[in-house]
């Protein structure tokens, strides 16, 4: 991920980002000076400059001729984060929503996809958190384990190498890269594979025996440590 990159998935076009860095790196421009220092067609780089002052990248500077500016990055990122805000305020309240059955199966593909679905599992838990997981794919929630920590959640991990976490129970045992199995309330459970993006599959369900069955598989995997240690 770069810098153009960024300012793309957060709403500008490819044209309006580059010419965002290079007012960034450049000050002051006409855009004739935009255009050449950019490499962008003249008409295509005056309908993008129009377009960073509409969406609040840059600001016009009226003179003998007009000069665009970048609105600073730390401003333009507060401006981000308080209009996606707005939007994901009105998605969140305002999409319909049936729930899936709770004896459905669903299947998650792609590293990232599960990777935010063990997050949001972690984060939405009240109560409490079974995780089984090799210790580089834990390095990806970990955050999340403290936070619900921090909320007095009961939290269980077993891990392949040597972890520690003030407040939660840690076992050690040797885990096989990429497998993952996540209980959150004895009510959700995640299990599956974390590989490279094409590869990863997990399924989830609130499917109370698939819960059970997980949940068994887990308890053995303590004892059998236990007697081990």
């Amino acid at each position: 991920m770069d810098l153009i990159e960024c300012l793309i998935k957060a709403g500008f076009t490819r044209h309006e980002s580059i010419l965002y860095t290079t007012l960034c790196k450049e000050g002051e421009l006409t855009g004739y000076e935009a255009a050449k220092i950019s490499a962008i067609p003249r008409s295509n780089a005056y309908l993008a400059l129009a377009g960073l002052v509409e969406k609040g990248g840059a600001y016009v500077i009226e003179g003998d001729s007009v000069k665009y500016v970048a609105v600073p990055a730390s401003e333009l990122v507060i401006n981000i984060k308080r209009q996606m805000n707005e939007v994901l305020d009105y998605i969140e309240k305002n999409t319909p929503e049936r729930e899936a059955p709770k004896d459905s199966f669903i299947t998650i593909t792609g590293r990232s996809q599960i990777l935010d679905k063990m997050k949001n599992l972690i984060l939405q838990a009240e109560e409490r958190i079974y995780l089984s997981i090799s210790r580089a794919e834990l390095e990806y929630v970990i955050e999340e384990l403290r936070e619900a920590r921090d909320r007095g959640l009961k939290l269980v991990i077993i891990t392949s190498s040597s972890f520690d976490m003030k407040g939660a129970t840690i076992y050690c045992h040797q885990k096989q890269p990429g497998q993952v199995r996540l209980i959150t309330d004895t009510s959700h459970v995640l299990t599956g594979e974390i590989m490279d993006e094409g590869n990863s599959t997990c399924l989830y369900s609130k499917n109370k025996n698939l819960v059970h069955l997980i949940k068994d598989s887990l308890t053995n995997e303590i004892k059998i440590i236990q007697m081990q240690s």
